[in-house]
């Protein structure tokens, strides 16, 4: 339930943060109040029912302050504290990164290859990823995972796209043993 209910407050945002000019700002504000509030003693302390309701957001106040957010950022933290869903942030800024990244034709894919690549073969990579997502701008997040043995997996909009020696020689180990049998 908190999916939907994060993907509509994320909705909400989006709008005031298209209005003001500030889609990535806003972007980047909710990542880092969302890391902030999911960090245990916090999260703890502002999800405890044995605090009253205005020490609460009381504390959530605070640290809006200490953060130094957006005025849109703020005030949608200070609201779900209000309501007592401070827990759903994490699912509002997962919602909000997969909206921005839809209206601004933007997809993220992560790469993970068994060696580090070059920054060529990056590039090579990204502009797969660019043709195979149909999106106009890519961001590519790689990784090292020696368990591949060579070559690359590719992992994008919810489809993994594998090239690796690992996968290889499982399905060559497969096709033997249909053979043998």
């Amino acid at each position: 339930m908190t999916g939907g209910l994060g993907r509509r407050y994320a909705k909400a945002l989006i709008g005031l943060a298209r209005q003001e000019g500030a889609l990535a700002t806003a972007g980047e504000d909710l990542l880092r109040a969302a890391a902030t509030f999911t960090e245990p003693d916090l999260r703890s302390l502002v999800l405890n029912p044995g605090i009253g309701a205005a020490a609460r957001r009381g504390i959530v106040g605070q640290i809006v302050e200490r953060l130094a957010l957006s005025p849109i950022v703020g005030n949608l933290i200070r609201l779900l504290a209000d309501r007592d869903r401070i827990d759903v942030l994490p699912d509002v800024g997962r919602a909000y990164q997969t909206l921005v990244d839809r209206e601004l034709r933007r997809a993220r894919v992560s790469v993970r290859s068994a060696a580090a690549l070059t920054p060529a073969q990056l590039a090579e990579l990204e502009t797969l990823a660019r043709r195979l997502t149909a999106a106009e701008h890519v961001i590519v997040s790689a990784g090292v995972d020696p368990d591949l043995i060579g070559g690359v997996t590719l992992a994008a909009g919810g489809t993994v796209y594998d090239g690796s020696v690992k996968t290889q020689l499982a399905r060559l180990a497969d096709q033997m043993a249909r053979a043998g049998s």
